[in-house]
This record gives structure tokens, sequence and C-alpha cells, in this order.
């Protein structure tokens, strides 16, 4: 698709499973821009991408989610992801120390850093 990958992300017709946090989280891990469009990425991305989402939704459901603000399940569970989270409502990024930077991708806000997670 000639989107950005973040809205491909986001688009649960085409996967399912990674919500705005996690398309974020995964992101970063894989070191690509969420502004990228898809149709550019290579091999090489698409195999990053697979892998960290694969390791933090594991690491996610190991802790029960992500709890922001107030959030609690139907059950009252709150979760402990937001204890790994590394640019999800960040301010500066946790590699570079670089401010981390906020915009609106899809309709979604996205956060990253511009010097780590790069558009190449």
């Amino acid at each position: 698709k000639n989107l950005p990958i973040k809205a491909v992300l986001l688009d649960q017709s085409i996967i399912t499973g990674l919500g705005n946090i996690y398309v974020d989280e995964v992101l970063f891990a894989s070191k690509i821009a969420p502004y990228k469009e898809a149709n550019k990425l290579t091999i090489d991305d698409v195999k990053k991408i697979v892998e960290a989402s694969d390791r933090i939704l594991k690491l996610a459901i190991e802790n029960k989610g992500t709890t922001i603000r107030s959030y609690t399940s139907s059950l009252g569970v709150i979760g402990g992801y937001q204890n790994f989270l590394c640019v999800h409502t960040k301010t500066v990024c946790p590699i570079c120390k670089t401010p981390i930077s906020k915009d609106k991708i899809g309709g979604r806000s996205s956060y990253y850093c511009s010097k780590c997670q790069v558009i190449i």
C-alpha cells in the first residue's frame, strides 16, 4: 500500500492485534519511521516488524497489557506493560536522548524518534 506503515499496521483488515501503542513500540524497535510508505519496505524491514511485534506482544500479554491513565479491564485488571514503553507518551528517546516527536498519522497520535527511526 502507498500509505505510511503506521496506518497500514493499524488497519485491522490487513493485520490484527496491533493497536496504536504497540505499533509505535514495534516501529521504534524496528528502527522504522512511521511515515515510511509500506510499499517501500524491504524484506528485512518486514522481518524486523514481525520479530518486534512477536516480542512486544508476548511481553505485553505477560504483563496483562498496557494501562495508561485510568483504564482497567471489565474485571478490574490493571496492565503493567506501560512500564516497558520506549516511545509512546515519552518525551526523550531512551537510546539517543533526542526529544520524541509526536504527530498525527492516520488520525492517531504517533510517537517516534526522528533520529533512531529513519525513512530511508
